[in-house]
């Protein structure tokens, strides 16, 4: 499971940086900026892996990382976007953060796009690497 944390990191943490305009930072300083990505960029790793942890806990074995199978994939990014748009209603309820105008809404709501298509793609890529690595080389 190690190295999907990293893999979610690195690209949690680029993720981040790259959907910076769509969140209102008008008046905080370059320090506040990167500590703020800084900052989601682990929350993310903390929501991957809690939701690796959910997936490892119904096929009760981390076999599963090795070679995801597409149900395996999909529990993983259900469990992240559905985390994602409690925490996005959450957040912006008790004004944690807001978003820019450059933003766009999931119609009818008050959810941000870009969060919920980061944990529609990220979390199947960042499987799909660390399977990379995880995977042992066969002795056949």
């Amino acid at each position: 499971m190690s190295w999907l944390a990293l893999v979610g990191f690195l690209l949690n943490g680029n993720w981040e940086w790259l959907q910076t305009p769509f969140y209102r930072n008008d008046d905080a300083s370059l320090n506040q900026v990167v500590w703020f990505r800084l900052h989601c960029t682990l929350g993310d790793v903390i929501i991957l892996m809690g939701c690796a942890l959910g997936v490892t806990a119904v096929r009760r074995s981390t076999s599963w990382l090795a070679k995801p199978e597409l149900s395996e994939i999909a529990l993983l990014t259900a469990l992240g976007v559905g985390y994602t748009a409690f925490s996005e209603l959450v957040n912006l309820g008790r004004g944690a953060w807001a978003y820019s105008e450059l933003m766009p809404l999931l119609p009818g709501t008050s959810i941000g796009v870009v969060p919920l298509l980061q944990w529609l793609v990220l979390p199947a890529l960042a499987l799909w690497l660390a399977s990379r690595l995880f995977r042992r080389p066969s002795n056949a």
